[in-house]
């Protein structure tokens, strides 16, 4: 995946001279910008754990000589299990976020 490269003066940004208005979406918008990208790649994580897991019991199971479709059907249950547990992880991971941002909202 290519991104493309910005120019050297439009990187230079100075967040001391803008209006607390704007500061506060600005970093917003960076804030929500880096929690979609960090799903992409906890999604991503769980996509390549699935495959590996999922083809590391196919591999076994046919050298270890047994029938194929039990091997197929396992392979699939496996990669299953694997993928929903990583979804539920990614789920838990945020909603325990949320928890711990209102609890730290309101100890303040």
């Amino acid at each position: 995946m290519r991104r493309r490269t910005g120019h050297a003066h439009q990187l230079k940004l100075d967040l001391d001279v803008m209006l607390p208005g704007d500061r506060t979406r600005f970093e917003a918008a960076v804030a929500a910008e880096a929690e979609r990208r960090a799903f992409y790649w906890r999604f991503r994580l769980v996509a390549i754990e699935t495959v590996m897991m999922s083809g590391l019991v196919l591999i076994a199971g046919l050298l270890i000589d047994q029938p194929t479709n039990i091997v197929v059907q396992a392979s699939v249950t496996v990669g299953i299990a694997c993928f929903a547990s990583g979804m539920l992880l990614i789920w838990l991971s945020s909603v325990a976020s949320g928890v711990m941002i209102r609890w730290r909202g309101r100890r303040r």
